[in-house]
């Protein structure tokens, strides 16, 4: 008999978005306050987004950067939810050495960098009652797009850590999301039909809170 999926409540919970200014990781950010959280520690790596929110907290991070990292673990004091949404796209290249380059460069964003971030963060989340890690992975992880090969080869990586954390962390809740193509910077010019990235965010946390680990 498959298990019940333990619902999650994110009201007075400590959340951290990586991404958290534009794009889906904004629109995250946006649903999440419906929910009545403590504090949403919103992550930026350049310039934060264009909202403000008593429950708001922008955190400059990137997370390709150790110390940048290091100095976020620590301002963090507490936390339930970590949600990694950071990411970037670069179009396939004619050139296999550049290539190469853009492929080491996503592995980096969508699967060194998020697992070097939750293992700043664990002994955070340990503390919690009912931790949780979200990936924003993608449907791109399971099947490549033509030139864009390598975006899905990264996030083909990320999907894989994340059943592996979940056997590492049987006590954290650890999620993978897929979303299909969505309307954000990371699109733009897209021929693709795109979905609106604050429906996919109000779909990704409801099936947060209704216990869904996929």
């Amino acid at each position: 008999m498959a298990a019940t999926p333990t619902r999650f409540d994110l009201e007075g919970r400590s959340v951290l978005i990586t991404g958290a200014n534009r794009g889906l990781g904004a629109a995250l950010c946006k649903t999440i306050l419906q929910y009545s959280p403590k504090i949403i520690h919103a992550g930026y790596r350049t310039t934060p987004g264009d909202f403000e929110d008593p429950h708001i907290s922008w955190c400059q991070l990137d997370i390709q950067d150790a110390e940048s990292v290091a100095n976020a673990a620590a301002s963090v004091d507490e936390l339930d939810v970590l949600i990694n949404n950071a990411g970037i796209l670069i179009p396939t290249a004619a050139d296999p050495v550049q290539e190469m380059a853009n492929l080491d460069a996503m592995l980096d964003r969508h699967l060194h960098s998020p697992l070097k971030l939750f293992d700043a963060l664990l002994p955070t989340l340990q503390a919690s009652s009912q931790a949780m890690v979200v990936n924003i992975i993608s449907m791109a992880a399971f099947a490549s797009v033509p030139g864009c090969e390598g975006y899905c080869t990264s996030k083909a990586a990320l999907h894989v850590a994340t059943q592996g954390l979940r056997l590492k962390h049987p006590h954290i809740q650890c999620v993978g999301v897929y979303p299909g193509p969505t309307a954000t910077d990371m699109t733009a010019g897209s021929t693709a039909p795109l979905a609106d990235a604050t429906e996919s965010a109000a779909n990704i946390v409801a099936g947060l809170c209704a216990g869904k680990t996929t």
